[in-house]
């Protein structure tokens, strides 16, 4: 009797513990289940990242295009269709980027935003309340839910606990960084024409100077008439009596090397042994100005126009001073900055001469912009994520 009533125990022991180990392995798989789906749904949120991080960057480049120029020349100036083709890039971009059980990311033309942020700030959310002149950043949202045209995640195992799908959400804030503090001069960016104008005299051209040539872009193709952007003339500066503007770097202004230069653009070991560096800085780590003194070339040469000819249509950087000492071949510059421009046409004789560039704002190779430097108005500048 005793043992049969032992027998019975453990027998009910036995099966007390089949159905507890097998709730147990039901429990588990469904918390593995779930943990299953969680992490897909934070892959997706890391998918959605890299397609608004990729689709502000794409629609934040328009801020440093030709069109973008006209609109900070003159604060009237429609900003519809640059916003319409951030909107087309931003878009472009975000369908290349797929997600889990989404061919690609789809942007509402409300996802994506462009305006003014605060640099100097890392928490600044972005201003559409301003002018557009002044506009250097664009904002992307992107979303898995019911709502969004991407449809909400999918899940596969957590419907055990009555969770069906998910929502997700990125966002990502680029921006036109134009606080330029230098030019690396050796990292393949616009060649430098060996020109400076003072900067307060470019700053009045391209507010109101001529606009005498046409830049097509699409051909890209230069021809007499108007696009709107207003040229800039470069050579003979305009400060006074002679043909200010042309600088000597490394040698003292003769033809070989100017059309060496013109055609070439200055080299970096020319800037190395006239400055002692192939990398300009214009502004150090404290936000202090640093200038360079750079030799002058009164007498440019007639027959340099044809070096100039061969670059019409090109984008070129070239120098800004605000002081000019000397005269003759002691003429010195005192350069304070660095601008880029597209050659547009040249006359070096008669009594009309010019070196007209447009203003263009540059985003290339070479630009160093750092947090203790001024805004350069657009002038230049890197197209970065800060959000």
């Amino acid at each position: 009797m005793h043992f049969d009533f032992l027998a019975r125990n453990n027998a009910r022991r036995r099966g007390a513990t089949v159905i507890f180990t097998l709730v147990t392995i039901f429990v588990l798989i469904g918390f593995a289940s779930l943990t299953l789906d969680v992490g897909a749904l934070y892959g997706v949120r890391g998918d959605l990242q890299n397609a608004v991080d990729a689709a502000a960057l794409s629609g934040a480049s328009m801020l440093a295009s030709d069109a973008m120029v006209k609109v900070r020349a003159n604060s009237n100036e429609s900003f519809g269709e640059i916003s319409s083709t951030i909107f087309n890039r931003a878009q472009d971009v975000g369908l290349r980027h797929t997600s889990f059980g989404a061919s690609g990311t789809v942007l509402a033309s409300s996802d994506v935003v462009p305006g003014w942020i605060d640099l100097a700030s890392s928490t600044s959310a972005i201003n559409t309340g301003v002018s557009a002149s002044t506009f250097n950043a664009v904002r992307v949202f992107a979303s898995r839910s019911q709502e969004s045209a991407n449809g909400a995640v999918q899940f596969y195992f957590a419907s055990i606990f009555g969770m069906s799908e998910g929502d997700v959400s990125a966002s990502a804030t680029a921006a036109y960084d134009d606080r330029v503090s230098g030019y690396d001069t050796d990292a393949g960016g616009a060649p430098f024409l060996p020109f400076s104008i003072r900067l307060t005299e470019y700053d009045a051209q391209v507010a109101a100077g001529s606009d005498i040539y046409d830049y097509d872009p699409s051909t890209d193709n230069v021809s007499s008439g108007s696009d709107d952007i207003p040229e800039v003339n470069l050579y003979p500066s305009g400060i006074g009596p002679g043909n200010f503007g042309a600088i000597a770097i490394n040698h003292n202004g003769s033809v070989p090397p100017m059309r060496e230069d013109i055609e070439e653009g200055v080299s970096p070991e020319d800037w190395e042994d006239e400055i002692g560096t192939s990398t300009l800085s214009f502004y150090d780590d404290s936000g202090n100005p640093t200038t360079y003194s750079i030799p002058g070339n009164t007498g440019l040469s007639a027959t340099l126009q044809s070096s100039i000819e061969t670059v019409i249509g090109e984008v070129a950087a070239f120098m800004v001073h605000d002081q000019v000492t000397g005269n003759g071949s002691n003429l010195v510059y005192r350069v304070t900055g660095i601008r880029f421009g597209r050659v547009m046409g040249v006359r070096l004789t008669g009594n009309s001469k010019g070196l007209w560039i447009q203003p263009v704002s540059y985003a290339g190779s070479g630009v160093i912009v750092a947090t203790s430097a001024p805004s350069s108005g657009g002038a230049a500048g890197r197209i970065v994520l800060v959000r």
